[in-house]
């Protein structure tokens, strides 16, 4: 197939596949808890202005990768080349058993929630569906469209991406009338509030909050898993990430400067549903109903972006050998990997049913290391690899994936330090099982080898 097929994605269809991955649900509640933990102006919009700040790192890193191995699997590719099979299949064997497919439960879920929120006689206890069952049909559906083609996912992920931009947009200029009509009061922050006790305390509280915070901000590595998807990979992709990355800093600093003129951070830090808040002071019941269903939209946007890009991943892992062989065949015709869509589809349904979200939670930090991991998998292959053709450098290289580094560091050392033991616990135990589950596999890679 040739590169401008037109069944391959375009530079616009990465751009907001890359925004799309990023901007789900976690604006519309993360702002909250990082207020909760930072209740200072100054320090809570640190928050987002040092998120963004990693954020454009991340996508500075995955720009030349991306550029320099437009591949299958992306991320696993990275890895692989620049420390081993090892590192490479614990990375896809934390995103499939839980990374990609409990998070896209639970924001199924959600979407469920805001859509029973938006239209209550269709989902919900009065409903016709029961939210799970509305999810689980979410979820088969969007597989269903993921097993139809990579760009036709991609019209309907566009559509999802400018109704939930449209959501932002509209929720800070609700901000704004609401603001305007003096019917909310910001209240004032005290100037200590965020140093109780002594300066440490403070500290502590910024790094706990980074978490919830770069959440919201992750997702700017789903285009390279589909790099042959893309039209001219090595133009397309760097621009895809940085441009979608960028849009997205603008968007969430926008958006957090507005809630914050409006609510104050101790109004932000009270209201777990402080966007309803904001939508339904502006305009009603109505208000909060449209604003519903916006967020459903979003929820859909990100599911799309994560059910058509993750399984990518669980290809590469089952072409090297290390994954069932039937996971990396792809369709002759229509260019997807059933099998990687139908497994992940069946371990996200057993999540949505068997409420195993708390995993979700644990992985979080787990999966930073590997952030980590791939920032200095950079770092190594620019230096030791001169065959492998670097088409984009990102500005004073190496400033961005060693500003990236640090940023796991600090976010995976935190967790471990002062994280709570059973969140700490479940995560390492993910990563036991993957380093047995790697052991299995590469022995039977080699008994097949040798017979």
């Amino acid at each position: 197939m040739s590169h401008d097929s037109p069944k391959k994605l375009t530079t616009l269809d990465a751009t907001l596949m890359t925004m799309g991955g990023i901007i789900g649900i976690g604006i519309f509640f993360n702002p909250q808890q990082g207020a909760a933990a930072v209740p200072h102006t100054a320090g809570f919009l640190s928050l987002w202005v040092f998120g963004g700040l990693i954020a454009l790192c991340a996508a500075f890193t995955f720009a030349e990768l991306g550029a320099a191995l437009p591949k299958t699997g992306g991320w696993f590719v990275f890895l692989r080349e620049g420390f081993g099979r090892y590192p490479a299949f614990l990375f896809a064997w934390v995103v499939l058993l839980v990374v990609s497919t409990g998070a896209t439960a639970a924001v199924a879920g959600f979407c469920a929630a805001q859509f029973s929120t938006a239209f209550p006689g269709v989902v919900g206890e009065e409903g016709v569906l029961a939210p799970r069952v509305f999810a689980a049909l979410l979820l088969v559906t969007v597989t269903a469209v993921a097993l139809s083609g990579v760009k036709r996912a991609a019209l309907v992920q566009n559509a999802c991406m400018l109704v939930k931009l449209l959501a932002l947009a509209a929720l800070v200029l609700c901000g704004f009338v609401f603001l305007g009509d003096d019917r909310a009061t910001p209240e004032p922050v005290a100037e200590d509030a965020g140093a109780p006790g002594v300066q440490g305390s403070f500290v502590a509280a910024w790094l706990s909050a980074l978490l919830p915070t770069f959440f919201a901000y992750g997702g700017w590595q789903m285009v390279a898993y589909i790099a042959p998807e893309v039209r001219d990979p090595v133009r397309t992709i760097p621009r895809a990430i940085v441009l979608g990355v960028v849009g997205v800093v603008i968007v969430y600093t926008l958006s957090n400067l507005s809630f914050v003129l409006v609510l104050g951070v101790d109004g932000l830090a009270r209201d777990p549903s402080f966007a309803t808040t904001i939508a339904a002071g502006a305009f009603g019941e109505r208000g909060a109903r449209v604003l519903a269903a916006a967020m459903a939209v979003s929820a859909l946007g990100w599911v799309i972006v994560n059910v058509v890009a993750a399984p990518w991943l669980y290809v590469a892992m089952a072409r090297e050998g290390l994954f069932f062989e039937s996971v990396g065949r792809v369709h002759p015709r229509r260019g997807v990997p059933v099998i990687a869509l139908v497994v992940q589809c069946a371990i996200a349904l057993a999540y949505l049913f068997a409420t195993l979200e708390f995993l979700v939670n644990a992985t979080v930090f787990v999966e930073w290391f590997f952030h980590g991991l791939v920032a200095l998998a950079l770092i190594r292959l620019r230096r030791t690899r001169s065959d492998i053709p670097w088409a984009y450098s990102s500005p004073l290289f190496p400033l961005a994936p060693s500003v990236y580094a640090f940023a796991a560091v600090l976010i995976t050392g935190n967790t471990l330090w002062t994280g709570d033991w059973q969140v700490r616990g479940w995560g390492l135990a993910i990563v036991a099982a993957g380093t047995a589950a790697y052991a299995l596999w590469r022995g039977a890679s080699r008994s097949s080898a040798t017979a």
